[in-house]
Order: structure tokens, then sequence, then C-alpha cells
């Protein structure tokens, strides 16, 4: 069983020009997504996503990161990618209780320091795109391990 495919005319939110759009979901859905979602050209869409990656790379730069390579589309993805998993490795470090014992602490900073030394060197904006899914428990285990060779 194949779908149709509609053709609506739509107007970009931010810029007001008409363009045409193709929906796949049944007439009366297409009319009310047509109606009630918000529209954007092309040209928007990737004026808004570079502004977006231009923002988190100044960011990310401030902390020493640096600049992703890759196409524009791929580095704004990336930017987007690397801003969640760094929340992610702070949230853990603001986390962690440590009871006053502060040679533990020092140790955990030391290897949270090394280890976001290790994602610095991770120019490459597929890099992160491939490791996207790198949770909270992958990052506890790779800071335990670093935590560990102090020993």
């Amino acid at each position: 069983m194949t779908k149709e495919i509609y053709d609506y005319e739509v107007r970009c939110k931010a810029c007001y020009k008409k363009f045409t759009t193709q929906l796949l979901e049944s007439h009366e859905k297409n009319l009310w997504l047509v109606d009630k979602k918000d529209w954007y050209c092309e040209t928007c869409k990737t004026e808004y996503f570079e502004k977006q990656a231009s923002k988190l790379a100044k960011s990310h730069a401030k902390i020493g990161f640096p600049t992703l390579i890759g196409t524009p589309k791929t580095v704004s993805w990336a930017e987007k990618i690397r801003a969640d998993l760094i929340n992610k490795v702070n949230f853990l470090k603001k986390s962690l209780v440590f009871n006053d014992d502060d040679k533990k602490k020092e140790t955990s900073d030391l290897a949270f320091d090394l280890f976001l030394q290790e994602w610095q060197e991770k120019t490459d904006a597929k890099w992160w795109i491939d490791n996207r899914k790198i949770t909270v428990r992958n990052i506890s285990d790779r800071i335990q391990k670093l935590s560990g060779s102090f020993d």
C-alpha cells in the first residue's frame, strides 16, 4: 500500500516567503499541519542552525574545545550533540558526593579534566555524531578508569 503525496503551499514564519512542501498523511491531517505548524524555508532554516551552531561553538571554545571540522550541516548537528554530552559530564560531576574526602575529590577532578581533554582532541564532527549515544554510565566508566590510573 503506497501513500499519496500531497503538495501544499505554506508561508515561512521568518521571512513570509511562500514555498511548496510535500506531506504524506491524510489530506485532513495535512490541512491541520499546514495550518498549525511553524514552517521555515530552507534559507531561514539554514540561517537558524548556523546561528545556533555558532553560539554553541563559542561557548565550547570558552571551555577549551576546538572548532569542529565537517560540512555546515554535520558541524551544526555535532555542536548540539557535543553540548548534550558536555551537559552529561557536568551532571555526573555535580552529582558526586565525597563526604569531606579531599583526596577522592581531587582525584575525581583530575580524572574529569583528563576525560574532557580526550574529548577536546575530537575535532571531526563525524566523531561526535557517531558517538551521540554515549550515556552517563559510559562517561562514568571511563572516568573511573582514568581515576584508577592515578593509584
